[in-house]
């Protein structure tokens, strides 16, 4: 490889399209990134994406001196790129299920669909510890709360990844856990010593460290200053990437950043000062999400400190060999799409995806009816949901009469009155979205016991749950879960005191 190509395996690039434009074409054969990164706007379906990878790789193979690294975060709720006719559940969601061989099943359906369309390295699972109850960045995008469970679940799930196909990739190390501060935004302070991570945030991700399949880990930008003094993002810090990670840990995988182009990365420099600085601590792999100015800006900055030897060619070697080594182990090239494999392998999933969400709703439901009112054939309740297929799919479920509000960030300040009109014996919110649940946190308590929340979003997002009829926290988008609603509340079986656990909870269509 010349230098240049050496430079650009090393970058991960993201693109505007949905198909290999002449401009493009010319972009990679000139800069021959690594790596890119697709996001939902480059996806329409998965006969166009897989159409649009093939394309890459047939490219690569003729024009650029290695094949790509085609990636997608694709961790489920609510970061889903490719989308599917049953939402794919959040990992929260997932990890509630208490079946690490149903979760390695899991890892490996979800990889088998992104395989067949010429994905192979995904940016999942997160194995960050986050407290579901509490408001968070990560949300319930993370599997739990117990570092041993989340270490269980995710080597299961990150097995089944690699089953697949399919690179997995951890992040965010060393754990976003517990931290508000979004680092898309900012630079999140956490204030733990590296022997309290060890006891806590790095149990799940020394286990994905031990692993042998080909694997990844995505660095945060986090900054630990009781870990390393220097107060920089640990994606720029060498003592958490090669005394840490790669010497305590002995993790010898690839480490990628992620996105300079973030706010919490903002603090070392322009990108190219960034791109730099985080090469020179350790990172393999640097993503660059920004616009293609910014691209080759990162690119020519790598490739001019190599040049007058800030970095070592000795340490682009090091990196671009892991890269390549794993390019070769996975045998990644160009593909041939068979459409009647990628719907089956859909089809799977969805299947599977239906049993978490299924799962998640009975577990909500538990000892939440005593306070419930009876349901008859005049009973009127009113459904607030910006998806109007979960209105559709209470009102099948409920013996009662069913209105509906159709919530957009507009209609939702006029919906207290609805609310008080004595017409309507109870309200159910659909919580899809966390201005819905900010929202219905403020409203008056006298009308907080009239509703029940289906909320979607990470619990701790709905401050004082007990205040309402009813909040049932399925912790992934389920518009099916209307009609088990409706039905469970139509049901005179279903009643139980407060406190008692569900069964028999029927199931959604």
């Amino acid at each position: 490889m010349t230098l240049r190509q050496k430079v650009g395996q090393v970058f991960i690039w993201t693109y505007s399209g949905t198909q290999l434009s002449p401009i493009m074409q010319s972009w990679l054969e000139r800069y021959q990134p690594g790596a890119l990164i697709v996001f939902s706007h480059n996806i329409q379906s998965p006969k166009q994406i897989a159409a649009f990878n093939s394309q890459l790789q047939r490219l690569a193979s003729f024009k650029m001196k290695a094949p790509l690294f085609l990636m997608i975060d694709q961790e489920g709720g609510v970061v889903t790129r490719l989308k599917t006719s049953v939402a794919l559940p959040s990992a929260l969601a997932v990890g509630k299920m208490g079946d690490v061989e149903f979760i390695q099943k899991f890892g490996k359906a979800n990889a088998s669909v992104l395989h067949d369309v010429g994905f192979n390295l995904d940016l999942a699972p997160v194995l960050d510890i986050s407290d579901p109850n509490k408001d968070s960045f990560i949300g319930n995008r993370a599997f739990g709360n117990d570092p041993e469970n989340v270490a269980k679940i995710t080597s299961a799930y990150s097995a089944g990844v690699a089953e697949g196909g399919m690179i997995p990739t951890a992040k965010h190390f060393p754990g976003h856990g517990g931290v508000v501060q979004d680092s898309h935004h900012t630079i999140p302070r956490k204030l733990a010593t590296y022997d309290e991570l060890e006891d806590r945030d790095l149990v799940p991700f020394q286990e994905f460290a031990d692993s042998e399949f080909p694997r990844a880990m995505i660095v945060a930008h986090l900054a630990l200053p009781n870990v390393d003094p220097s107060g920089v993002p640990a994606t720029f810090s060498k003592v958490l990437i090669q005394d840490h990670l790669r010497g305590d840990m002995q993790f010898d995988g690839l480490v990628i950043t992620d996105d300079l182009e973030m706010g919490g990365a903002s603090v070392e420099g322009d990108i190219g000062e960034r791109a730099i600085k985080a090469f020179l601590a350790g990172d393999d792999m640097l993503m660059v999400a920004g616009p293609p100015q910014h691209q080759r800006r990162a690119f020519d900055a790598i490739l001019n400190a190599v040049t007058a030897g800030k970095i070592t060619e000795a340490r682009l070697n090091e990196s671009v060999g892991r890269i390549l080594n794993y390019k070769s182990e996975l045998k990644i090239g160009p593909f041939t799409y068979d459409d009647k494999k990628t719907h089956e392998d859909i089809a799977a999933l969805e299947t599977m995806s239906r049993q978490v969400l299924r799962k998640n709703f009975r577990l909500s439901m538990a000892g939440k009816t005593a306070s419930w009112p009876d349901v008859t054939p005049n009973t009127e309740a009113l459904v607030f949901s910006a998806d109007r297929f979960f209105y559709e799919s209470f009102k099948e479920g409920f013996a009662g009469q069913a209105s509906f509000y159709q919530l957009t960030p507009d209609t939702l300040e006029r919906a207290e009155r609805l609310i008080a009109s004595p017409k309507f014996h109870f309200v159910v919110f659909y919580a899809s979205g966390a201005q819905t649940a900010h929202w219905l946190a403020h409203l008056p308590e006298g009308l907080r016991r009239k509703v029940i929340v289906v909320n979607v979003n990470n619990s701790g997002e709905l401050e004082e749950q007990k205040s309402f009829m009813s909040v049932l926290n399925i912790n992934s988008r389920n518009p099916e879960a209307g009609f088990s609603l409706g039905e469970a509340m139509s049901s005179p079986d279903f009643r139980q005191p407060a406190g008692a656990t569900s069964a028999g909870t029927p199931s959604p269509h």
